[in-house]
C-alpha cells in the first residue's frame, strides 16, 4: 500500500487523489449525514436532537453498560461535554444510569426502552427515506452508491481510529 500526501493529509491508497477529490467526497458525507440525522426523528415525529446528544445515544445503544469516560473517548468528546449531553438524555428519557455493581462510585449508561423503539423507527423510517430517494436516481448512481457501503463502513472505521 502506498502513502499520499494531499495538502496537510497523509493517507494511503492503491491510486492518485487529490485534494478536491477529498474536500468533495468529505462535504458530500457531511451533508448527506447532517441531512439524514435531520430527516429521521421528523419523520416518525420525533424532535432532532443535537449532534453531541445524538453521539452519545449512538455510543450507548452500541455499547449498553459503559460509563461516561469510555463514552467519551469512543466518539472522541470531552468527559464533562458528555456528562452534560448524558443529562440531556435522562431528562429526554432515552438514557438511564445504574450503578456500576463492581464498582458503586461509578455509573453505567444504558438506553431505555424508548430509546431503543426511537432507533428502530427512525432507522426504518430512514431506510424507506432512502428507497424512495433512491427511486428518484439513475440505476447506474444507485449501483455506485449500493457498491459504496462496504467502502464507507471501512472509511468510518478508519476515521474512527484516527481520533482515538
Amino acid at each position: 500500500m502506498t502513502t499520499y500526501v494531499c495538502q496537510d493529509y497523509e493517507y494511503a491508497d492503491v491510486m492518485d487523489v487529490t485534494a478536491s477529490d477529498t474536500r468533495d467526497l468529505a462535504l458530500a458525507l457531511h451533508e448527506l449525514s447532517w441531512r439524514i440525522a435531520r430527516f429521521g426523528p421528523a419523520q416518525v415525529g420525533l424532535e432532532p436532537l443535537p449532534a453531541s446528544e445524538v453521539a452519545v445515544l449512538r455510543a450507548v445503544l452500541e455499547q449498553p453498560g459503559r460509563g461516561v469516560s469510555d463514552a467519551a473517548a469512543s466518539i472522541a468528546m470531552q468527559p464533562s461535554n458528555v456528562s452534560a449531553a448524558v443529562r440531556s438524555l435522562v431528562a429526554r428519557g432515552l438514557i438511564e444510569k445504574r450503578p456500576d455493581p463492581d464498582d458503586k462510585r461509578m455509573t453505567l449508561l444504558h438506553p431505555t426502552a424508548r430509546a431503543r423503539k426511537d432507533r428502530s423507527a427512525i432507522e426504518t423510517a430512514l431506510a424507506g427515506s432512502v428507497s424512495q430517494a433512491l427511486g428518484e436516481l439513475s440505476d447506474e448512481h444507485v449501483s455506485a452508491l449500493l457498491r459504496a457501503v462496504p467502502a464507507m463502513r471501512a472509511l468510518s472505521g478508519a476515521v474512527t481510529e484516527m481520533i482515538r
